[in-house]
């Protein structure tokens, strides 16, 4: 089947991991349990660190066991500066322009976050969407439901699909479904077809993927 689609994640995957967000991001998670939950810091980072141990992320651990603003919250903590972090790439760009498939970004984060980290890089323009939490009834990556949610989106197939992230565990899942898989600087398993070092090289790697489809579908 040809590959139609190429689906990014977002945070430590379009910028590289040694950029602090993620840190900040974490950071205003705890202050936000601090001030919601009425913890001090120490409590509040044993209770993400609860929530992340039980629920996958923090906010499916709010919105189970918490009366909270789910939407005050993504506000909250997604409010970095992420000007202050990131520069224009154009070379991501050029790449990214380069690609014959419909591309999109993927992410556990909030569409605002996502907007905002794409335009500083310089590459908005050059993704159809974005599906952030909210997107996938906030579920989110590595369990099964957002990749299937998305991919019901797209009217498609897994087979059809490239997906690229800088985490491993968001990799089973995509593979078991029957997508092309991506990782960026991480230590691939076997949930992963091809290992690179930063979102350039994969960009290439997924211009590759498509060559060879295309070669293999004109020689059958």
């Amino acid at each position: 089947m040809p590959l139609k689609y190429a689906l990014f994640d977002l945070d430590d995957t379009l910028y590289p991991r040694y950029i602090p967000i993620m840190p900040a991001i974490g950071e205003r998670i705890k202050t936000y349990l601090m001030q919601q939950l009425d913890l001090n810091y120490e409590e509040a980072t044993q209770r993400r660190a609860y929530y992340n141990h039980r629920y996958g992320t923090v906010i499916r651990g709010l919105l189970q066991e918490e009366a909270v603003n789910i939407q005050d919250y993504l506000e909250f903590v997604h409010d970095v500066p992420v000007q202050q972090f990131l520069q224009p790439n154009p070379e991501l760009a050029h790449l990214l322009s380069e690609i014959p498939v419909h591309k999109y970004i993927f992410t556990n984060s909030y569409r605002k976050h996502a907007e905002e980290v794409m335009d500083a890089l310089g590459v908005r323009p050059y993704f159809e969407g974005i599906f952030d939490i909210q997107s996938v009834n906030y579920v989110s990556k590595p369990a099964r439901h957002p990749y299937i949610t998305v991919v019901h989106a797209l009217n498609t197939t897994p087979e059809a699909c490239i997906y690229i992230d800088d985490q491993v565990r968001n990799l089973e899942e995509p593979k078991r479904m029957g997508m092309k898989t991506i990782l960026v600087d991480a230590q691939p398993n076997k949930w992963v077809d091809v290992a690179v070092e930063d979102v350039l090289e994969a960009c290439r790697a997924v211009k590759k993927m498509i060559a060879d489809e295309n070669q293999e579908q004109s020689g059958d």
